[in-house]
């Protein structure tokens, strides 16, 4: 695993760019996606983790803690309600997308987890999560996904014009398909989508096939 990047955070609407502390040793500046941002705002000290799959010609990089700012303050008001246990590595499984389990190989019961904390992780994803008790009962966030049980997945393809999604059929979460990725697909269309990119809220994907 990489080491993070910190540095600063300049940041539009759609998009941003951190700006490292040691600018020269990492040859520029990173590209942050949208869904790569975590909550961070213009102008936060922000740690980054450099993706090692991009697209663009600028370096891509995904922010992992803030430093400074709201979204910080926010995030240690949660460190004081929510105490992390321990670190687990596991199988997710995915309920339609609202929750899901965590299951750790030789412990009887899985652990729960919220929808808007699996960070990415779908049905059968072999992941790493933090244990936190919360108002009395053990819960799990995804910190990292380690790896895809598929890559090939079937679902209806939903048109927004510029881009749009692939809803799969196992219920386990939209897959985001840029404009350029479409191959073809139009509303409502059955198609094979491969994923190519898990690191963002969405999973990232291009149309293989319309079937």
């Amino acid at each position: 695993m990489e080491d993070l990047v910190r540095g600063k955070l300049q940041k539009n609407a759609h998009f941003g760019f951190v700006i490292p502390d040691d600018r020269e040793d990492h040859g520029g500046d990173y590209f942050i996606h949208a869904d790569n941002i975590n909550g961070a705002e213009d102008g936060n000290i922000v740690d980054c983790r450099p993706l090692k799959n991009y697209k663009g010609k600028k370096p891509e990089a995904k922010i992992i803690n803030v430093i400074s700012g709201k979204a910080a303050q926010k995030a240690a008001s949660a460190k004081q309600n929510n105490v992390v246990k321990k670190i687990v590595e596991g199988i997710y499984s995915g309920w339609d997308g609202n929750f899901g389990f965590i299951d750790v190989e030789g412990q009887d019961k899985g652990f729960f987890v919220y929808g808007n904390k699996r960070n990415g992780a779908r049905d059968g994803d072999n992941v790493r999560a933090e244990i936190i008790e919360f108002k009395g009962k053990d819960e799990a966030i995804v910190i990292e996904i380690l790896g895809g049980s598929e890559e090939i997945l079937i679902g209806e393809y939903r048109d927004n014009v510029k881009f749009g999604f692939v809803l799969p059929n196992d219920n386990s979460g939209d897959i985001f398909i840029a404009g350029s990725r479409k191959n073809g697909a139009i509303d409502w269309d059955e198609v094979e989508v491969k994923i190519i990119k898990r690191n963002g809220k969405n999973p990232e994907g291009v149309i293989e096939r319309i079937l």
